[in-house]
């Protein structure tokens, strides 16, 4: 009775592990980028983009010259925070996390968010 317990609880276990599984290979991820101008304040930003690069060349094409490419994610937000001389960025699963880390990269009380981008899928 014992063998049959087990294995029975290895069969329940092997199912829910097979259907986690096809939950993440069948998840579509998502991707988004963030472009931002040191000099003039510019950005452009790109969400839900399919792949890594499609995301960066659309954030590129939006901010326009002499952008530079700040911070790429995927399934998740990112932040950009700037003072006079000073940009920082990061990521985080919410705009609030993101922005949250960029402040605190930046440093100082002139902080302010410039921009900020979340997927649909975060």
């Amino acid at each position: 009775m014992r063998t049959f317990a087990i294995a029975a609880a290895l069969l329940v276990f092997a199912a829910l592990a097979t259907d986690a599984a096809g939950a993440r290979v069948g998840k579509r991820q998502l991707w988004g980028s963030i472009a931002y101008n040191t000099k003039s304040g510019s950005y452009g930003y790109a969400v839900d983009r399919r792949t890594r690069r499609d995301a960066e060349t659309e954030a590129f094409r939006l901010c326009g010259a002499n952008c530079d490419l700040v911070r790429t994610f995927r399934d998740s937000c990112g932040a950009v925070a700037a003072r006079p001389k000073r940009v920082a960025s990061d990521t985080g699963a919410s705009r609030e996390i993101a922005e949250a880390k960029a402040l605190k990269k930046c440093g100082g009380g002139e902080c302010k968010i410039a921009v900020w981008a979340c997927t649909s899928e975060k």
